[in-house]
């Protein structure tokens, strides 16, 4: 992977544009001899801009440095002596640009080439708002415009060392440089002749004395590190092992060089090895590494899984911001390349910056400050959990009833699926049974009845894989895997599949759904559905096929989609197997904007009422978007995006601790907004393992992304709310059916050194 050439395509693609990037503000100084080993320093400009220009020449290039004036400040130059607004110099080796640190600020420092500027150095102070990343492109520029002036050729076609060799001979890699992560290949570098860089580390306490470290902390198994390699970054921290006794993370090693390996074509290795070069740890990028970095504790954390499937917690502290973000860059791009199997520069410069800022790290916030902000609704003052009981109907259910119920329970099959109604009840189905639960006054689940021996007009046994509730909850529309050209529904208060509603040409119906997000509560017949490259709309009233064609339209292959969701008007998102969200305010037309994905399916796709925010989940994290252009004020459903205004997309996970302790990977349910009529979205839940998962809405769009836990002695199947509240959530497990209260909820601290609820 080319870091260079890939930040390059941003920055030098409009040929058109003389400027390639500039620094919008910073103090300019002039450094000048006054004697043996004596300099002086005098500011210039309090406020200007540092801007690499093309010039009218072939392959030359100027760095320029403007002064900024504020309001008033033209009118008082006049008046005093006359100053030049703009100094300008020609960019070549010979100028010994390096980066580096002026009071804890990046600072460029270089010397001019006129013989004006014998024994004259310069430095620009970049002002605390510009990023590491903007830094960063400032000086990656500087080196591609000496290279292509010494070779008189364009840089693109240039090996990244060729690059390199201008910031090593410049000296940005001394011990005044800030930068503690470089990027560099070496072409098939072995494991004993890995190179060594000189990183200065800034001194600090360890996370733990250190007679307090390997006592009896459990660590994995090492991994072979393969023998070739290039390598891609390296970067030195410290490193940490999480103990799930203490709950605290436990240094393991001062100092570590943390290294990015890539051992083929779009595959790559995170290698530790300790100063003496001993390894630490070694293992691929996947996706279940849950990968945070945190640049208010300058960390990444992430997790490790050993061959036998055991999970740990690994922490490294960077010495500098700067080194955190620099590696954190370049982590994404090897990610990027190692999910979707193709190089990081292919993708377009718009879609890089939206997944650029989609790595961006999250704002931390203590357990009791999530505790203090968590807002219940009112009349949620019961401290029941109304998780459903079998005992209690001993005395209120007829003798038919507790057979009817126990029947349902201890069937063999497992639930599968889940769908909660408007009214009271929820219908959870096993097999080829549904089982119907009524919601109490107590915000918990009675069981109610089972409809049995689901079955088509011909006999064939029916285990719907997907069910969606319909008009007004009086029907059920279902798939079955054995047939995906036929829907059924089925009439729930006769129990039996009234319709059959064929569906040819699609390639097979993968989802179907209301054609507006509360469509269900109406008698409105038509409905929303999709497979591996089409959308159309369903219309049962319709003879023989009863898709609508001039609704229906199909798409590239590769677009591979895997869910949708509808808003209160209708428009519709989709999504797809490498991630990405199409957006549509018309069904059957194109999509009025493309979200690119980070590589994972999406597995389930869930909006609020008004369409500005989509909540989508892969495996291992879920993507929160908003999806209002601040600009126009429209909804992605109804107009584009500009090329450089896609929205931010925030990445919802857990963290690697906490993944350490449930001790298994995570794999998420399907995330969901509580839903009602008028009822604002507040709350998103979703599950993993034997773990419910709720993040409370309004904080995370405040930027704290804390959340809460429920544990259960079995895996969930499914989980939703009751409709039109977000106080009573409903779970179903392998073999039960039940609900609780939102109040239950706690932290993950305490959740995880709790036992088990049954």
């Amino acid at each position: 992977m080319n870091v260079f050439k890939s930040l390059g395509k941003l920055i030098w693609g409009d040929s058109s544009n003389p400027e390639l990037v500039q620094i919008s503000s910073g103090q300019f100084y002039i450094y000048k001899s006054t004697g043996v080993r004596q300099r002086t320093r005098e500011c210039i400009y309090i406020d200007s801009m540092a801007t690499i220009r093309r010039t009218s020449q072939p392959f030359q290039f100027v760095l320029a440095i403007s002064r900024v004036f504020e309001e008033g400040e033209e009118t008082l130059q006049e008046e005093e002596q006359e100053l030049e607004d703009e100094k300008i110099f020609l960019i070549d080796a010979g100028m010994r640009f390096k980066k580096g640190v002026s009071t804890g600020a990046t600072a460029f420092t270089w010397q001019g080439l006129s013989s004006e500027d014998a024994g004259v150095e310069y430095e620009f102070v970049c002002d605390d708002e510009t990023t590491v990343f903007t830094a960063n492109n400032f000086e990656i520029t500087m080196y591609q415009c000496m290279y292509e002036r010494k070779h008189q050729k364009s840089h693109f076609s240039a090996e990244e060392e060729d690059i390199l060799k201008f910031q090593i001979s410049s000296g940005a890699n001394d011990s005044t440089s800030p930068s503690t992560s470089h990027s560099a290949a070496s072409s098939k570098t072995t494991a004993k002749g890995a190179s060594k860089y000189p990183i200065k580390k800034e001194q600090r306490e360890p996370a733990v004395k250190a007679e307090e470290r390997d006592q009896g902390i459990e660590k994995p198994a090492l991994r072979d590190i393969p023998t070739t390699y290039d390598g891609v970054a390296e970067t030195v921290g410290e490193l940490n092992l999480f103990d799930p006794r203490t709950n605290l993370f436990m240094a393991q090693a001062d100092k570590v060089r943390c290294q990015l390996l890539r051992t083929a074509k779009y595959t790559y290795w995170l290698v530790v090895l300790d100063s003496a070069g001993k390894q630490q740890l070694a293992q691929p990028l996947e996706p279940r590494m849950n990968p945070v970095f945190s640049s208010t504790h300058r960390s990444f954390i992430w997790n490790y899984f050993d061959e036998q499937h055991n999970v740990f917690s690994w922490l490294i502290r960077f010495p500098t911001e700067a080194a955190l973000s620099e590696f954190q860059g370049v982590f994404g791009e090897c990610m990027y390349e190692a999910l979707n199997q193709q190089a990081w520069a292919k993708v377009s410069s718009e879609d890089q910056e939206y997944m650029i800022k989609t790595y961006q790290d999250d704002v931390d916030m203590t357990e009791d400050e999530a505790r203090e902000e968590e807002v219940e609704d009112e009349g949620s003052e019961e401290n029941s959990d109304g998780e459903y009981d079998e005992d209690e109907y001993d005395e209120d259910d007829d003798e038919e009833e507790e057979e009817e119920q126990d029947g349902f329970k201890q069937d063999t099959a497992r639930n599968s699926q889940l769908a909660v109604g408007f009214k009271d009840r929820s219908f959870v189905v096993r097999g080829n049974k549904i089982g119907v639960f009524k919601h109490t006054d107590r915000d918990g689940l009675d069981f109610a009845t089972t409809i049995k021996n689901i079955s088509n007009s011909k006999g064939r046994e029916i285990k719907p894989t997907r069910v969606v509730l319909h008009e007004q909850d009086r029907s059920m529309v279902m798939l079955d895997p054995e047939d995906l050209n036929t829907a059924y529904k089925m009439d729930l208060e006769y129990g039996k599949i009234v319709e059959e509603w064929n569906m040819p040409g699609t390639s097979g119906v993968l989802n179907l759904i209301g054609d507006s997000k509360y469509s269900h509560l109406t008698d409105n017949k038509t409905m929303v559905g999709h497979s591996h490259n089409a959308m159309f709309r369903v219309d049962p009233r319709l003879s023989g096929s009863k898709i609508a064609q001039t609704e229906l339209k199909q798409y590239a292959k590769g677009n591979d989609f895997t869910c949708l969701t509808t808003t209160d008007n209708g428009s519709v998102a989709m999504a797809g197997s490498k991630g990405e969200i199409k957006l549509f305010n018309v069904i059957g037309k194109n999509a009025k904007t493309a979200l690119p994905g980070m590589g994972d399916p999406i597995i389930g796709i869930d909006v609020t009422g008004n369409g500005r925010y989509i909540i989508a989940t892969c495996k291992t994290y879920l993507m929160l978007i908003d999806v209002l252009n601040s600009e126009n004020k429209k909804l992605g459903f109804d107009a584009s995006f500009p090329a450089k205004g896609k929205p931010k997309c925030i990445k919802l996970h857990l963290k690697p601790e906490h993944v350490a302790a449930m001790k298994q990977a995570v794999s998420f349910t399907p995330a969901r907004f509580n839903t009602g009529v008028n009822e604002e979205e507040k709350t998103i839940v979703t599950s993993t393992g034997p773990y419910v998962i709720t993040w409370n809405f309004r904080r995370v769009k405040n930027g704290h992304y804390e959340y809460q836990m429920k544990q259960y002695a079995d895996d969930v199947v499914a989980d939703n709310f009751k409709f039109g509240q977000d106080r009573q959530i409903v779970v179903a497990l392998p073999h039960d059916v039940t609900a609780f209260s939102k109040r239950n909820m706690t932290s993950p601290a305490e959740t995880l050194k709790a036992p088990r609820n049954k």
